[in-house]
């Protein structure tokens, strides 16, 4: 071959070369533009890439787990609060004297949720009133309850 005709053989491998990089060129400027338009639908911006907004995501996900943490912790303090209210309770009218009438005594049982408290028993006759105190511990008194402050005490803890 002649040195003219190697060299347009030349020139149109190099012509060939070029096209198909132009066409590799083009299809990656196309695929270029569609993830950006992807990212800024994903970030909201062009000022940030998708590093840095998995860097904000990480730490707006470390913030709020550092505040779950928090949530926990007074969400265990109010149950220990709530565990100390008084849930457990029985009212109990009944005539305390023979022929006094109109159920006027009471015996009262509040307690909270491991059973301890207190029964409160108000004891009307004609002429007086008597109002006794007794304390529960896990479900039991450490003084002798009456027949009326039993009833009480077991109506609050079927409660």
């Amino acid at each position: 071959m002649t040195t003219a005709a190697e060299a347009r053989d030349i020139a149109i491998g190099a012509a060939a070369a070029s096209a198909v990089l132009l066409l590799c060129v083009i299809y990656l400027a196309v695929t270029l533009r569609r993830i950006r338009r992807s990212q800024r639908l994903i970030v909201g911006t062009d000022s940030h890439d998708l590093v840095e907004y998995a860097m904000s995501l990480l730490a707006r996900v470390e913030h709020v787990e550092g505040r779950a943490g928090a949530m926990e912790a007074a969400a265990a303090a109010i149950g220990k609060r709530v565990d100390r209210c008084l849930e457990r309770r029985s009212m109990l009218r009944y005539d305390a004297i023979e022929g006094a009438g109109g159920r006027q005594s009471v015996t009262i049982a509040l307690m909270d949720a491991s059973r301890s408290g207190l029964i409160l028993s108000a004891i009307q006759g004609r002429d007086y009133a008597r109002i006794y105190v007794k304390e529960i511990r896990d479900g039991l008194s450490d003084v002798e309850l009456s027949p009326e402050e039993m009833r009480a005490l077991e109506q609050a803890n079927a409660s």
